[in-house]
C-alpha cells in the first residue's frame, strides 16, 4: 500500500511540473456534481459459497452532492491532463438506519479527493467524447451517532479518518464553448478498493460494515484559460 501511494503521489508531482512547463495551454475550472454509492465488486461471502454480499455503501448512504476545482492541459488535440480536488457528501440511508424506536442516530459520509486524470479524446472537433483513467488518493470521514432512548442502550459516537488510493474510469464530451471557454460532463465510477468492515469486540460495535465505498459520479465543469 505505501508503494501505491508513493506512485500515486509521484504521477502528481509529475504533473504539476507539466503544467509549469506549459502554462499557455493550461486551463483553470471547477464544477458541481451528484455521486451515487454503488454495491459493486461487494465481499464475497465464504470459498464454499462463493456469493456476493450485496449489503454495501448503497444500503447504507443515498445519493449525494460533490463540489470540484482543478485544472485541464491539453497535451495535444487528442490527449490531456487533468488535476481534481474534490468534496463530496453522502447523506444516510433513512431506511437502513431507521431506529426511531430505540432512539435518534445521526449519519454522513464525507469524502475529500485529490486526482490525477487522462483523457484520450475520439475528435478533435468542437465536441470532443473522452474516455478517462483517474488515479488518486482519498481521505473519508464516516460519522455516525447514535443517542439512545432507553438506559439499558448505551449511546455511542463513532468518527473514521482514514486514508485511501482510489482509481476509477470516466466517459464524457469535451465542448469548446470559445477560444478561452470550455464545458466538461462526465460520468464516473471510482473505486477505493482496499476498505474492509473492522468489529471491534470490546464495543461490540462495527466500523464501516458496508466494506468498500465505490460510487458512481456525474459532473459538469467548467474550464477557462
Amino acid at each position: 500500500m505505501p508503494h501505491k501511494k508513493f506512485f500515486i503521489i509521484t504521477l502528481f508531482l509529475q504533473f504539476i511540473l507539466l503544467n509549469l512547463y506549459a502554462q499557455e495551454k493550461l486551463m483553470w475550472g471547477g464544477g458541481i456534481g451528484m455521486v451515487v454509492p454503488d454495491n459493486g465488486f461487494g465481499k464475497i461471502v465464504s470459498k464454499k459459497n462463493p456469493t456476493i454480499d450485496d449489503f454495501g455503501f448503497a444500503t447504507v448512504a443515498n445519493p449525494g452532492i460533490n463540489l470540484n476545482v482543478g485544472t485541464l492541459w491539453m497535451f495535444n488535440p487528442r490527449l490531456s491532463l487533468l488535476s481534481e480536488l474534490a468534496y463530496s457528501y453522502f447523506p444516510k440511508d433513512k431506511k437502513t438506519w431507521n431506529s426511531q424506536q430505540y432512539g435518534d442516530i445521526k449519519v454522513n459520509y464525507q469524502m475529500v479527493n485529490l486526482s490525477a486524470q487522462g483523457n484520450y479524446y475520439f475528435s478533435d472537433q468542437d465536441i470532443k467524447p473522452y474516455l478517462g483513467a483517474i488515479f488518486g488518493l482519498y481521505y473519508l470521514r464516516n460519522y455516525r451517532d447514535f443517542n439512545s432512548s432507553y438506559a439499558s442502550n448505551e449511546s455511542v459516537s463513532i468518527t473514521t479518518n482514514t486514508l485511501h488510493a482510489g482509481y476509477g474510469a470516466e466517459f464524457g464530451f469535451l465542448v469548446e464553448l470559445s477560444k478561452i471557454n470550455y464545458l466538461q460532463v462526465g460520468i464516473r465510477f471510482s473505486l477505493i478498493p482496499d476498505i474492509e468492515a473492522e468489529y471491534i469486540p470490546e464495543e461490540d460495535i462495527t466500523i464501516n460494515p458496508h466494506d468498500k465505498q465505490n460510487h458512481w459520479g456525474l459532473s459538469a465543469k467548467l474550464f477557462f484559460k
